[in-house]
């Protein structure tokens, strides 16, 4: 029984525990393809995706994330400190059969800015939702090394910001969803 949208929406979570079970591509593409239909405010779509899912893409987006860890920290990391760093972000993002980053275009105009993260976000959320229809979870990350403009050349995306890192994978359980404050906390009349 096919669900509804509604339903997609309540019932979607966010994956953490990845299954190494391979995915197809097309299913990937399919995903895609249909996510670009979010909303956007310029004459083109502002937002790239940069598919990984062969070993060696991987690890070089783990040693760019590694990298600027240790910009941000100001000083050399530890050995000890740098396997650890490198070691945590090989699960996340080794082991999915895909990580995507999603970019989007930056031109240096506050509200164009805006629009393009806004836009790139709802583009985003229609993967998590497409892909929760096919069966399969996504993890969005943002941590810090989106911020980061070294991360951004070390990877060859000059003239964009990292709006998330996403993990695509299979799962087998689904986690219980996160409580939701009451629509009288955050809605109100504008009188």
């Amino acid at each position: 029984m096919t669900k509804n949208i509604a339903e997609i929406i309540t019932e979607r979570r966010s994956i953490k525990r990845v299954d190494e079970a391979p995915i197809d591509r097309a299913v990937i593409n399919d995903i895609l393809e249909k996510a670009a239909f979010a909303p956007f405010h310029s004459k083109v779509e502002p937002w790239h995706v940069a598919v990984l899912s062969k070993e060696a893409e991987k690890r070089r987006f783990v040693n760019a994330i590694v990298n600027s860890m240790e910009r941000m920290q100001g000083e050399p990391l530890t050995r000890e400190r740098r396997e650890q760093i490198k070691d945590g972000n090989e699960r996340k993002i080794v082991a999915p059969p895909y990580t995507l980053i999603v970019t989007t275009d930056i031109i240096g105009s506050g509200k164009k800015d805006f629009e393009a993260i806004a836009a790139t976000s709802a583009f985003i959320q229609n993967i998590q939702l497409l892909a929760w229809e096919a069966g399969l979870g996504v993890l969005w990350r943002t941590n810090n090394f989106i911020f980061d403009s070294e991360v951004v050349a070390e990877l060859g995306l000059d003239g964009q910001q990292i709006v998330g890192c996403l993990q695509i994978t299979q799962f087998n359980e689904i986690p219980d969803a996160k409580p939701r404050r009451p629509l009288s906390e955050w809605v109100k009349d504008l009188d």
